[in-house]
């Protein structure tokens, strides 16, 4: 994910999908909006690459070391590159809210787009 004017990045440094520090950390008592980004590459696979397929009503299932916690997605879509590193409605502090997020890619091109999956922690 690139950075806005400040230019911040947010870029995990290996293939694995990575916590956003600046967010809260998962759990049932967060009162703040969990944010976990990884890569997607135009020419080979990475785990956040099936992002695209994702689709309002799915479940998530987030492994921790407390247990699994699950999300229900509300909606998904493209997000210009940066948004999540300004002032964007995105950053308030939501309980319970889980974003994904990878580098857009489209019939094999890079955009100019994170892609971005938002849910809620499901009532048990």
């Amino acid at each position: 994910m690139r950075g806005g004017e400040s230019g911040q990045q947010l870029n995990p440094v290996d293939e694995l999908p990575v916590w956003w520090g600046e967010s809260g950390m998962p759990g049932t008592e967060t009162t703040q909006t969990v944010v976990v980004v990884g890569h997607n590459y135009t020419t080979r696979e990475a785990p956040f690459r099936a992002l695209r397929v994702v689709e309002p009503g799915d479940r998530i299932l987030l492994a921790t070391p407390n247990g699994t916690l699950e999300y229900d997605v509300e909606t998904v879509g493209p997000l210009h590159k940066g948004s999540l590193l300004g002032t964007h409605e995105l950053r308030e502090s939501v309980p319970g809210r889980l974003i994904l997020a990878n580098c857009d890619v489209v019939e094999g091109e890079s955009t100019d787009d994170n892609y971005v999956v938002i849910a809620q922690l499901a009532a048990h």
